[in-house]
Protein backbone atom coordinates (compact mmCIF):
# COMPACT_ATOMS: atom_id res chain seq x y z
CA UNK A 1 0.00 0.00 0.00
CA UNK A 2 1.35 3.46 -0.81
CA UNK A 3 2.90 5.60 1.87
CA UNK A 4 1.64 9.13 2.35
CA UNK A 5 3.20 12.29 3.64
CA UNK A 6 1.82 15.80 3.76
CA UNK A 7 4.21 18.39 2.33
CA UNK A 8 3.17 21.10 -0.09
CA UNK A 9 -0.27 21.89 -1.42
CA UNK A 10 -0.10 20.05 -4.74
CA UNK A 11 2.25 17.21 -3.85
CA UNK A 12 0.25 16.21 -0.78
CA UNK A 13 -2.52 14.93 -3.04
CA UNK A 14 -0.12 12.68 -4.96
CA UNK A 15 -0.16 8.97 -4.25
CA UNK A 16 3.18 7.70 -3.04
CA UNK A 17 4.60 4.31 -3.88
CA UNK A 18 8.18 3.58 -2.93
CA UNK A 19 10.24 1.27 -5.13
CA UNK A 20 9.73 -1.65 -2.72
CA UNK A 21 5.93 -1.30 -3.13
CA UNK A 22 6.07 -2.02 -6.86
CA UNK A 23 5.63 -5.54 -8.25
CA UNK A 24 5.96 -6.77 -11.83
CA UNK A 25 2.44 -7.21 -13.18
CA UNK A 26 0.89 -4.41 -11.08
CA UNK A 27 -1.77 -2.58 -13.05
CA UNK A 28 -3.14 0.89 -12.41
CA UNK A 29 -5.66 2.89 -14.41
CA UNK A 30 -7.12 6.38 -14.48
CA UNK A 31 -9.56 8.20 -16.75
CA UNK A 32 -9.04 11.62 -18.32
CA UNK A 33 -11.29 13.86 -20.42
CA UNK A 34 -10.08 16.30 -23.04
CA UNK A 35 -12.12 19.26 -21.85
CA UNK A 36 -12.11 22.70 -23.48
CA UNK A 37 -10.32 24.08 -20.40
CA UNK A 38 -7.56 21.46 -20.57
CA UNK A 39 -7.11 22.06 -24.28
CA UNK A 40 -7.08 25.87 -24.04
CA UNK A 41 -4.45 25.70 -21.29
CA UNK A 42 -2.37 23.35 -23.41
CA UNK A 43 -2.57 25.73 -26.38
CA UNK A 44 -1.66 28.71 -24.20
CA UNK A 45 1.33 26.91 -22.70
CA UNK A 46 2.81 25.47 -25.89
CA UNK A 47 1.62 27.86 -28.62
CA UNK A 48 1.22 25.15 -31.28
CA UNK A 49 -1.59 26.66 -33.34
CA UNK A 50 -1.23 24.40 -36.37
CA UNK A 51 -4.52 24.54 -38.33
CA UNK A 52 -5.04 20.80 -37.90
CA UNK A 53 -5.32 21.43 -34.16
CA UNK A 54 -7.24 24.72 -34.03
CA UNK A 55 -9.28 25.07 -37.25
CA UNK A 56 -12.35 22.82 -37.39
CA UNK A 57 -12.96 23.37 -41.11
CA UNK A 58 -9.32 22.78 -42.02
CA UNK A 59 -9.22 19.51 -40.06
CA UNK A 60 -12.47 18.29 -41.61
CA UNK A 61 -11.18 19.19 -45.09
CA UNK A 62 -8.31 16.78 -44.39
CA UNK A 63 -10.67 13.90 -43.52
CA UNK A 64 -10.77 14.21 -39.71
CA UNK A 65 -13.90 14.46 -37.57
CA UNK A 66 -12.81 17.83 -36.20
CA UNK A 67 -9.82 19.52 -34.62
CA UNK A 68 -7.24 16.83 -33.83
CA UNK A 69 -5.87 17.04 -30.31
CA UNK A 70 -2.10 17.23 -29.93
CA UNK A 71 -0.38 13.95 -29.11
CA UNK A 72 1.58 15.82 -26.46
CA UNK A 73 -1.69 16.44 -24.64
CA UNK A 74 -1.94 12.67 -24.17
CA UNK A 75 1.67 12.50 -23.00
CA UNK A 76 0.75 15.24 -20.52
CA UNK A 77 -1.83 12.84 -19.11
CA UNK A 78 0.99 10.28 -18.79
CA UNK A 79 3.12 12.79 -16.90
CA UNK A 80 0.25 13.49 -14.51
CA UNK A 81 -0.40 9.77 -14.10
CA UNK A 82 3.24 9.00 -13.21
CA UNK A 83 3.77 11.98 -10.91
CA UNK A 84 0.43 12.06 -9.16
CA UNK A 85 -1.18 8.63 -9.45
CA UNK A 86 1.23 5.77 -10.10
CA UNK A 87 3.93 5.50 -8.88
CA UNK A 88 3.37 9.04 -7.61
CA UNK A 89 5.36 11.60 -5.67
CA UNK A 90 8.61 9.61 -5.26
CA UNK A 91 8.99 8.98 -9.00
CA UNK A 92 10.65 10.67 -11.95
CA UNK A 93 9.85 9.92 -15.58
CA UNK A 94 13.10 9.11 -17.43
CA UNK A 95 12.01 7.98 -20.90
CA UNK A 96 8.82 7.91 -22.89
CA UNK A 97 8.32 6.08 -26.19
CA UNK A 98 4.83 6.54 -27.62
CA UNK A 99 3.03 5.31 -30.73
CA UNK A 100 -0.15 7.20 -31.62
CA UNK A 101 -2.77 5.00 -33.28
CA UNK A 102 -5.87 7.11 -33.76
CA UNK A 103 -6.65 10.80 -33.36
CA UNK A 104 -8.41 12.12 -30.29
CA UNK A 105 -10.83 15.02 -30.28
CA UNK A 106 -12.18 17.64 -27.91
CA UNK A 107 -14.52 16.00 -25.39
CA UNK A 108 -13.07 12.50 -25.76
CA UNK A 109 -12.70 10.33 -22.66
CA UNK A 110 -9.33 8.58 -22.40
CA UNK A 111 -8.55 5.60 -20.15
CA UNK A 112 -4.89 5.29 -19.27
CA UNK A 113 -3.71 1.89 -18.04
CA UNK A 114 -0.13 1.13 -17.02
CA UNK A 115 1.28 -2.30 -16.25
CA UNK A 116 4.65 -2.84 -14.59
CA UNK A 117 6.64 -4.91 -17.08
CA UNK A 118 10.07 -4.88 -15.46
CA UNK A 119 12.03 -3.74 -12.44
CA UNK A 120 15.73 -2.87 -12.41
CA UNK A 121 16.78 -3.07 -8.76
CA UNK A 122 20.28 -1.65 -9.24
CA UNK A 123 18.89 1.72 -10.42
CA UNK A 124 15.40 1.52 -8.88
CA UNK A 125 13.76 1.85 -12.27
CA UNK A 126 10.50 0.33 -13.39
CA UNK A 127 9.28 -0.08 -16.95
CA UNK A 128 5.61 0.69 -17.45
CA UNK A 129 3.70 -0.46 -20.50
CA UNK A 130 1.01 2.16 -21.04
CA UNK A 131 -2.18 2.02 -23.08
CA UNK A 132 -4.41 5.03 -23.74
CA UNK A 133 -7.83 3.91 -24.90
CA UNK A 134 -10.32 6.36 -26.37
CA UNK A 135 -13.59 5.41 -24.68
CA UNK A 136 -15.61 7.88 -26.71
CA UNK A 137 -14.52 6.51 -30.08
CA UNK A 138 -13.94 2.90 -28.95
CA UNK A 139 -10.39 2.70 -30.24
CA UNK A 140 -6.77 2.72 -29.19
CA UNK A 141 -5.44 6.28 -28.98
CA UNK A 142 -1.83 5.46 -28.14
CA UNK A 143 0.47 2.88 -26.65
CA UNK A 144 3.91 3.28 -25.17
CA UNK A 145 6.65 2.32 -22.79
CA UNK A 146 7.96 4.46 -19.96
CA UNK A 147 10.98 4.15 -17.71
CA UNK A 148 10.42 5.59 -14.27
CA UNK A 149 12.91 5.94 -11.44
CA UNK A 150 11.36 5.56 -7.99
CA UNK A 151 12.96 6.54 -4.70
CA UNK A 152 13.22 4.01 -1.92
CA UNK A 153 11.90 4.72 1.56
CA UNK A 154 14.33 6.70 3.73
Amino acid sequence: MPQTANTGTHSSSARAYYYRDIRVGMRESRDYVITPEVYERFLAAFQDYSPLHVDEDFAKSRGFDGRVMHGCLLTGFLSHFVGMHFPGRFSMLLTLDMRFSNPSYLGDSISLTAVVGQKADERQIVVLDATLSNNTRKCLAARGRLQVMIQEAP
